[in-house]
């Protein structure tokens, strides 16, 4: 009986542990100023990486009226990889709610070979040689992926869109806005 309650509890103790992830959190980056659009630098175990947002994008606090996915949604995106990230490393949204919910996480010792080899998707929509481009459907949710190689591991930036308040022609163009105009120092071009 004493082995069945401790099962038991170790189960129980288990599901807590694991179920309290939470990925709709603050994070802290810092500010860098000198830019038009504000640039925060993201920092992750082996380095740090300064990325341009427009001056809608909030990072200092969360309004969850703003945020249209859940933590068990995001468990589920990260699964697309077969890799586990080492950190996270951004969170922010719009506070249009239309716009953008947007992640990031780091990925230590992995490479861009990694992602191509234990991605859910085969082939990328767009290959550069430090970055890849992956877009999907999540659960109405239409999803862009940008990951980017950095000298010790990759740095994956997760772009969700709320589909019933924004067409996806226009929430592709915000993202490659953001990635490739406001950060096209972020890549090379193959």
């Amino acid at each position: 009986m004493k082995k069945t309650i401790f099962h038991i509890f170790t189960i129980a103790l288990f599901f807590t542990v694991f179920s309290c992830t939470t990925y709709i959190k603050t994070i802290h980056t810092e500010s860098v100023s000198g830019s038009e659009n504000i640039t925060r630098k993201l920092v992750f175990q082996d380095g740090a990486l300064d990325v341009n947002f427009y001056g809608d994008y909030i990072f200092d606090k969360v309004d969850k009226n703003f945020i249209f996915f859940t933590n068990k949604d995001i468990s589920s995106i990260l699964g697309n990889l077969k890799e586990k990230p080492s950190s996270q490393i951004l969170f922010t949204y719009t506070k249009s709610s239309i716009y953008n919910n947007m992640l990031g996480f780091y990925y230590t010792g992995k490479t861009l070979a990694d992602v191509k080899k234990n991605f859910f998707i085969q082939t990328p929509e767009k290959e550069m040689d430090n970055g890849l481009l992956y877009t999907y459907e999540y659960k109405g949710y239409y999803v862009m992926e940008f990951y980017r190689q950095e000298e010790k591991g990759i740095v994956r930036f997760i772009s969700i869109n709320n589909s019933a308040k924004q067409s996806v022609d226009k929430f592709r163009l915000e993202n490659n806005n953001v990635f490739f105009d406001i950060n096209s120092q972020l890549w090379n071009e193959l």
